[in-house]
This record gives structure tokens, C-alpha cells and sequence, in this order.
């Protein structure tokens, strides 16, 4: 995975497929007691990372959902050499690397990077997170983070961030995507009602999937 990863920060999202029988609850209760803690207490596998956030999946209704995903987590590390010195650690290697097969299932796990353009900081502390996932082609980042400013500004979210993912593990149709980080008191349908507006003038039509998530930091 190092030798494809982009020059200069990167930006690792994994959105695993949750291992047959543990469900979300299960997935959760593993990541954040688990296997979160155990990454933590490692510094051959977390030293080098800048952000480390796990997201868990809430229920949402009345919107195109992202289907079967239950967390999406996301490590940022400075550089390429940074994420490669982790996944070549013996801690990683022994420890952290086969305890993943106690909650994912390894046909069907996504591993993207992200080229992130951060329009208003926060989302990744903000009380929740939507995110939309777009397949869509040809998008210019920073057109569209000039549109997303218009919702950055509302009082009912808490930072913005659009990215372009290219995939590196697995199977997965989406090319861009949003995380809206949403104040409290705000209504998840409203906001993305309010982003297809937006994307009416900049974005070319695309399939576009939502997934409602808690955002827990660990790094």
C-alpha cells in the first residue's frame, strides 16, 4: 500500500466490512475498547500518525444510504515513509495486523486515499459527521470547495472537508466525498438537501450515497 500512496501528507480511509456475526454494535464495542486502544499503545504502528479517528455508523432514514458499513476510520500520517515504517513494524506484523481479523472480514474492506481540501475545520470533533459519497468524474476540488463554504457557514455545522479518493484495497465505486461535521440540534436530511442544491451547478450528476457517523478521536 506505501508504494502507491500519494507525495507529501496522506490520508488513509478504511471502511471495513464487518466480520460475519459481530454486527455494529460488535464492531464498535471491538474498535474503540480494542483495537483503537491497542493501536494507541503501540508507537512502532501510531507514532508516526497526526490523526487517527474512528466513525461509527447511527441510523439515518430518508436519505440513498451507504449500505452495509458500519465505521469508516481515518489515519493521517506526514508522509508516505511514515505509514510504511508502521505497516512493516513487528508490532503491527504480530499484534495489530491480525487483530483485524477479529472485526472485519477481508473480502469486501475498502482502503482509500484521500487528497482532502479542508473547507472549515472541525468535522472529525464535531458531535456528528455526514458523509456523501459521489461517483463522479472529472470534479474540480476547489470549484466545489468554493461552493461548500455557502453551508460552512451555517450555524448548524461543525467543518467541512471534500476529498477525491482513489481506491487501494478492494472494490468501490466512489470517487469523491464529503464529511460534514453537524452542530447539535442539526437534521441530517436538511443538510444534504441543501448540498444537492450546491452540486446542482458544480458537479456533474452522480450516484450519491450517505452514511450518518459519531466521530471518535483517538490521535
Amino acid at each position: 500500500m506505501a508504494d502507491a500512496a500519494p507525495a507529501g501528507p496522506v490520508k488513509l480511509v478504511i471502511l471495513p466490512r464487518t466480520q460475519l456475526g459481530l454486527g455494529r454494535a460488535g464492531l464498535r464495542r471491538h474498535l474503540e475498547t480494542v483495537h483503537g486502544p491497542m493501536v494507541v499503545a503501540e508507537p512502532a504502528v501510531s507514532g508516526g500518525f497526526t490523526g487517527y479517528v474512528h466513525q461509527y455508523a447511527q441510523d439515518l432514514a430518508g436519505l440513498p444510504l451507504l449500505d452495509d458499513r458500519d465505521a469508516v476510520t481515518v489515519i493521517r500520517f506526514a508522509e508516505p515513509a511514515a505509514m510504511a515504517a508502521s505497516k512493516a513494524s513487528e508490532a503491527y506484523r504480530l499484534r495489530v495486523g491480525p487483530d483485524e481479523d477479529n472485526f472485519r472480514e477481508r473480502d469486501g474492506s475498502i482502503a482509500l486515499f484521500a487528497a482532502e481540501r479542508v473547507v472549515a475545520p472541525g468535522a472529525d470533533d464535531a458531535l456528528a459527521k455526514l458523509l456523501l459519497f459521489r461517483a463522479a468524474r472529472g470534479v474540480d476540488i476547489e470549484r466545489w470547495a468554493l461552493a461548500l463554504a455557502a453551508i460552512a457557514a451555517r450555524d448548524d455545522v461543525h467543518g467541512v472537508v471534500t476529498n477525491l479518493a482513489r481506491v487501494v484495497e478492494g472494490d468501490f465505486p466512489f470517487t469523491q466525498f464529503d464529511e460534514i461535521g453537524l452542530a447539535a440540534g442539526a437534521d441530517p436530511t436538511v443538510i444534504a438537501g441543501v448540498l444537492a442544491d450546491l452540486a446542482e451547478p458544480v458537479l456533474a450528476p452522480a450516484a450519491t450515497r450517505h452514511l450518518l457517523v459519531e466521530p471518535v478521536r483517538f490521535i
